[in-house]
């Protein structure tokens, strides 16, 4: 490997690295020579986080949501949980079935970054990466916080949840659930404690990991896009014209296949995280509401008003990032087409400018990411999202009065 191609993997390497570390850590970050011991670890994690999620915290706490069934506070108290850890279930099995997509774009994202390139392109590529990596650090800071006020805060005394004794015994865990044996007794409520903890730890690397590399698939199209274009502008100006467009309509198609695989492995995700959003998003809005409006001011409240907040924030943070990064390939797009558009085509002869007809019909067509290829995610989505659940936060708060 000669220097120029080392300091192309070095980049990619940088750019993915962070990403690279999460989806490891959970067993989904695809190798292209997978020997199959790695193979079979990188399933038997898969395969943990998923009965972690799913048996040991997932179950107990619908077993928690039927017996606390009626009562409003305590129904959305369960569900603010509930609906993550069902949403990190529905993640992990679309992550491991797509394998094959993920390893592709992956490939993909290599093959772009070892290509050889302007130092022009490659500042671009950098600049959009240094903002996918910053999203990617935003949002561990934001598992990690979240985690700290779920799980160490409880056992200072501090819990953010409603206690009941529907569910909750002498001993309260950190999440609302019901176990079929005595969790009182020791040691079997610290080996439950310990173990919700992990379920919870798991449930936020994978959360976050698979959001990252989204975000980071994004901002790679992004800066391919934005190259793109600049190549576009400087098309009439090469002397082998038809070369100069034939490379440029590979590249296009080659981007078109980038959008597609996006598409494919995240449109039914994106789906359900639409839907997740606006239910989840309702229920922290009338908690948050409701410990605000409290007039009994105490550490629990405080710690629960805190716990809400930092959940809002992140669905929030997360939802404006799926929305923002269809704005942000459609405006690309949109770039792309102008640019085209603005080409001095009449200055080629009649022959080479009819050839440039077709690739201005293609690049008309936006990529777009969708929510199950229904739903364009554009910041007029995220809006209509914001008012609907308002609408449907003081529906609630009238219920409750």
């Amino acid at each position: 490997m000669d220097i120029t191609k080392f300091s192309s993997y070095k980049d990619f390497v940088w750019a993915v690295e962070l990403n690279r570390f999460g989806l490891e850590l959970i067993g989904l970050w695809p190798k292209t020579n997978e020997l199959a011991k790695e193979r079979f670890w990188s399933d038997f994690r898969v395969g943990f986080i998923f009965i972690m999620v799913t048996f040991v915290s997932g179950i107990p706490l619908v077993c928690a949501l039927i017996r606390v069934w009626g009562d409003m506070i305590l129904m959305i108290d369960n569900l603010q949980i509930t609906l993550p850890l069902l949403v990190v279930s529905f993640k992990l099995i679309i992550m491991r079935w797509k394998r094959t997509v993920l390893l592709s774009m992956v490939k993909m994202m290599a093959e772009d970054w070892m290509t050889s390139k302007l130092d022009a392109e490659r500042n671009v590529m950098i600049k959009h990466a240094r903002v996918a990596r910053l999203i990617v650090i935003c949002g561990y800071v934001l598992m990690v916080l979240a985690f700290s006020i779920l799980i160490i805060l409880p056992c200072f005394g501090l819990h953010i949840r409603h206690l009941t004794n529907l569910t909750d015994r002498g001993k309260p865990l950190p999440l609302q659930t019901y176990y079929f044996y005595d969790t009182d007794k020791s040691p079997q409520f610290q080996v439950t404690y310990f173990l919700q903890a992990i379920a919870i730890f798991l449930t936020a690397v994978t959360y976050t990991s698979v959001d990252a590399f989204l975000g980071v698939t994004i901002f790679h199209i992004c800066g391919q896009l934005e190259n793109f274009r600049h190549r576009l502008t400087n098309l009439i100006s090469y002397k082998d014209f038809n070369s100069a467009l034939a490379k440029n309509i590979v590249a296009h198609l080659r981007l078109i296949r980038f959008a597609d695989s996006i598409e494919n492995m995240f449109a039914l995700m994106l789906f359900g995280l639409v839907v997740y959003f606006g239910i989840v998003f309702c229920l922290y809005g009338f908690l948050l509401l409701t410990s605000i409006t409290n007039k009994e001011v105490n550490d629990a409240s405080f710690s629960r008003t805190l716990f809400v907040s930092v959940g809002v924030t992140t669905l929030l943070t997360h939802t404006f990032l799926y929305c923002g990064a269809g704005e942000l390939v459609t405006e690309q797009c949109e770039a792309v087409y102008r640019a085209m558009c603005d080409l001095e085509w009449y200055k080629l002869e009649s022959k080479r400018a009819r050839n440039l007809i077709l690739l201005m019909i293609r690049v008309n067509e936006p990529f777009r990411i969708t929510a199950g290829k229904v739903v364009p995610l554009t910041m007029t989505t995220f809006c209509s999202l914001l008012k609907t659940s308002a609408g449907y936060i003081s529906f609630l708060l009238a219920r409750r009065d």
